[in-house]
């Protein structure tokens, strides 16, 4: 599948293929990022952001002929968080313990519950500003449907924006 991305993103990228450690500095904020708007749980993103950018490395030799090799990257990243999460599941007896009460305030709290889908759409184009093409590719769904998962986020955001700042207007008033 080919993107249609501006020409300076796409040379940022391909600059990253200068070598591993190129790739790994250009990359591994980004896709920290990314992750810890899917969980609250930080060992997590550590754990899966190395193992994504270990996977990488012994498939360097094909990654450096990729065009896009950050959406190789944040695919099997976000494959294996998907994994973890459900082997977590699998071992909590309670959903007591699986909230976890200190997951954080304001937006990224408002992000980290939301339904999955979405809250993985909404990062990738909102946070990272991935294009809506690579959003799709990464997520292994149709554009309309990234499309869709990403509009539906931003509406429940926006709602929850909306009762924060109430809630704010209503501390005020009392």
């Amino acid at each position: 599948m080919v993107s249609r991305v501006p020409g300076a993103a796409v040379s940022a990228e391909r600059e990253t293929l200068t070598s591993f450690p190129a790739f790994y500095r250009h990359w591994m904020p980004r896709l920290t990022g990314y992750l810890r708007a899917q969980t609250a749980d930080g060992r997590w993103v550590e754990d899966v952001a190395r193992e994504s950018m270990l996977a990488a490395r012994g498939r360097w030799d094909e990654l450096v002929t990729c065009e896009r090799p950050g959406i190789w990257l944040f695919r099997v990243a976000t494959t294996m968080l998907r994994r973890w999460q459900a082997k977590a599941r699998e071992q909590c007896t309670s959903l007591d313990e699986m909230v976890d009460g200190d997951a954080g305030t304001g937006l990224m709290a408002a992000v980290q519950g939301l339904p999955r889908r979405q809250r993985e759409a909404v990062a990738l184009r909102c946070l990272l500003e991935f294009p809506m093409t690579d959003v799709a590719a990464i997520l292994d769904v149709s554009e309309p449907v990234a499309a869709t998962h990403v509009e539906r986020a931003r509406r429940r955001l926006a709602g929850l924006v909306r009762q924060v700042e109430a809630e704010a207007c209503g501390e005020r008033a009392s």
